[in-house]
């Protein structure tokens, strides 16, 4: 990808997210959403956090690898578990970055 279209892209991406978050925060100051709209934006945090974590998880060298014997999803899976039984944000943090380590030393 050259220099120029690498800027073209992050100035699109840049001028859609300002678009929307105009749109939301613009257009309906004081009003109430439409209950299609209001329930399709409560999936929007979910969803980029997915994003944001999946790449993490399972690209390594610009490939999708799904190999049992990588540390980074085993490590994910803990700290959801212990996120879903504890509710603790720093337990999840210190439950995920421990197997992480661990895993990666065993592994």
């Amino acid at each position: 990808m050259t220099t120029g279209a690498l800027v073209g892209l992050l100035a699109a991406v840049g001028l859609v997210t300002f678009l929307f978050r105009y749109a939301t925060i613009g257009l309906f100051a004081g009003r109430r959403l439409p209950g299609w709209l209001h329930a399709l934006c409560q999936y929007i945090a979910p969803a980029s956090f997915a994003a944001l974590t999946a790449g993490e998880l399972f690209i390594h060298g610009g490939e999708a690898v799904l190999s049992l014997l990588a540390p980074k999803p085993w490590a994910a899976l803990v700290a959801a578990l212990v996120a879903w039984r504890t509710g603790s944000v720093l337990a999840t943090i210190g439950a995920g970055m421990g197997a992480l380590y661990a895993l990666k030393w065993l592994l």
